[in-house]
């Protein structure tokens, strides 16, 4: 079930805001789906979370994507978890070389004053 209202300033139309609800009549959220085969798209499911009974409501929100954005999609995905992993292996790097940088201060420092 869908409940629609629209905003409009001078005839124009701004956005339309509607409430999907799920077979329950509970707000149905709107979800990201991070699947392989639909990256990003969004679609509605039931809104009884942490129940064990939903009631297997769902509805995409958002049209199918066409094969070729969805490899890009996927590509691009990967790249930034490739990127991800890099950056924290550059902040553990960083980090060691800060410590041992002061352990060489502070090693300077003991060996200066005798």
């Amino acid at each position: 079930m869908v409940e629609y209202s629209s905003s409009s300033v001078s005839g124009s139309s701004l956005k339309h805001n509607f409430k999907m609800v799920c077979h329950y009549g509970v707000d149905s959220p709107l979800v990201t789906a991070w699947t392989d085969e639909n990256p990003g798209r969004r679609f509605h499911d039931c809104g009884k979370d942490f129940v064990r009974r939903k009631c297997n409501f769902f509805r995409w929100y958002d049209p199918e994507v066409p094969d070729r954005q969805n490899k890009i999609i996927r590509g691009l995905l990967r790249k930034n978890d490739e990127l991800k992993k890099k950056e924290r292996s550059l902040v553990i790097v960083i980090g060691l070389l800060g410590i041992m940088l002061f352990m060489c201060v502070l090693l300077a420092l003991g060996l200066a004053m005798k």
